[in-house]
């Protein structure tokens, strides 16, 4: 059993090319029979696959006593086997609390995030961690019930960036037989026995049933059919890149999606390809209502709009459909006071106004960087967000026009008209922020004061 164990994982690593000779791997070691097994294994094979090994161990501080004995055993572990061990507390409920998400989902995040400090300091280009077989079929039925499509039936992905994750070929009880037969130790986390998280009332009480009822070798089965589904997933995802950039934009704010061409799609690679962008862009998950969601607005009037997740919301234009970040914030309508020679931070940009000589003025297509006649303005600028009604005289052109109308016609999608900024002076518009100034305050040989305008990003 143990040469049949070790086989699969080192066949499983050679397989997906998970290790480089030279690369210095650190293991998540919790404490437990996975992450033991794990951290035993690589130190043991480190010649034959020429890698360093080291070991990061977390206490999250939701277990008390026992979780401290969790460390202890870790350090104990590793100085047993001459392994170096960086061990760090973290108070998860809090961490928690303060962002607004699940204990678990704090958990995660603290994990991989103090992970890759760990890494840093350590000099490691890999991180290891110790999911294992059902962990996989897990996170696939977890999937399967929240609705979240193809690409969440593959499962734990082998490896992502610098992370890999070589176990994945073992279940629970392979990896436990093994260790029982080799007499290693390893620490039982009692919180595992609880159905008071998702995962634990899956592994718990859903799957034994599963395996009784239905297949005693169900999470063989699943993770086969999750190989064969991560296949067509990656065939997918080919198509998708070999398409996507004809047909979409992303200008770091919003994505701009061809309707013409999306229109032509058959529905079920439709739903696919949305997913699959929109996923990708924003770095978010949509399930299936999200996506019907959009299949809708798509049929809907122009003006339409949805929201997705959080501040992500989708717009139906005449010819696209625009997905981005709603920035829109109640305090549209207040009005920021600015002096000559003075900078105002608002809604993630910098303006500034200062006075400069006439040596110093030079027109440029840069539109972040206008220069306008001070002469007879006062030292009282406003800034706001415009309002409906607002005009100005578009530099260039002749008479007024309706900033509603210029934004339309400099293509400022519905998502990002309502936070453009106006800089006034007196009630008169004097710069529409990064697009246009007015005519009446352009620079003149005959002007005595210039005044150089400026925006940028915090």
């Amino acid at each position: 059993m143990t040469k049949t164990s070790e086989q699969k994982v080192i066949n499983f690593i050679d397989e997906n090319l998970l290790i480089e000779k030279g690369d210095k791997i650190l293991v998540a070691l919790s404490g437990g029979a996975d992450s033991v097994f794990l951290l035993y294994f690589l130190k043991k094979f480190s010649k034959r696959f020429g890698i360093e090994v080291s070991a990061f161990h977390l206490n999250h501080k939701l277990r008390g006593k026992t979780a401290l004995e969790d460390a202890k055993f870790s350090v104990d572990f590793c100085k047993r086997n001459m392994i170096e061990l960086i061990s760090i507390s973290k108070d998860v409920k809090t961490y928690a609390k303060k962002n607004k998400i699940s204990v678990e989902e704090a958990g995660r995040e603290l994990r991989y995030a103090e992970l890759n400090k760990a890494a840093k300091k350590m000099k490691c280009n890999k991180i290891a961690t110790a999911h294992n077989a059902n962990d996989n079929v897990e996170t696939i039925l977890l999937n399967l019930f929240k609705g979240t499509g193809l690409k969440g039936l593959t499962g734990i992905p082998v490896s992502r960036k610098n992370i890999i994750r070589p176990i994945l070929c073992l279940s629970s009880d392979e990896i436990r037989k093994y260790l029982k037969q080799n007499e290693i130790e390893f620490r039982v986390d009692e919180s595992n026995l609880s159905n008071d998280y998702e995962r634990n009332f899956l592994r718990n009480e859903i799957i034994p049933q599963l395996r009784a009822k239905l297949n005693p070798k169900l999470e063989e089965k699943i993770n086969s059919t999750s190989g064969i589904i991560s296949e067509i997933n990656s065939y997918i995802d080919k198509q998708i890149d070999e398409i996507k950039n004809k047909y979409f934009v992303f200008d770091g704010k919003q994505l701009r999606i061809d309707l013409k061409y999306i229109s032509k799609l058959d529905k079920a690679f439709l739903n696919i390809f949305l997913k699959s962008v929109v996923e990708n862009t924003f770095s978010i998950e949509l399930n299936s209502d999200n996506i019907f969601s959009l299949n809708d607005l798509i049929k809907r009037q122009t003006g339409r709009t949805i929201q997705l997740k959080e501040d992500i919301i989708a717009l139906k234009e005449r010819e696209e459909l625009l997905i981005g970040k709603r920035t829109y914030r109640k305090s549209g309508h207040t009005v920021h006071k600015l002096k000559i020679g003075d900078k105002l931070k608002i809604d993630g940009k910098t303006i500034s106004i200062v006075k400069v000589n006439r040596k110093m003025f030079k027109l440029t297509k840069n539109k972040s960087v206008e220069f306008i006649s001070g002469d007879g303005l006062s030292n009282n600028f406003e800034i706001r967000k415009w309002k409906t009604g607002d005009k100005f005289n578009p530099i260039g052109m002749k008479g007024t026009k309706k900033i509603s109308d210029f934004l339309t016609d400099e293509r400022i999608s519905s998502l990002q008209k309502k936070d453009q900024l106006v800089v006034t002076n007196d009630g008169k518009i004097v710069w529409v922020v990064g697009l246009r100034i007015d005519e009446r305050f352009k620079v003149k040989p005959e002007s005595k004061n210039i005044l150089k305008l400026t925006v940028s990003k915090r």
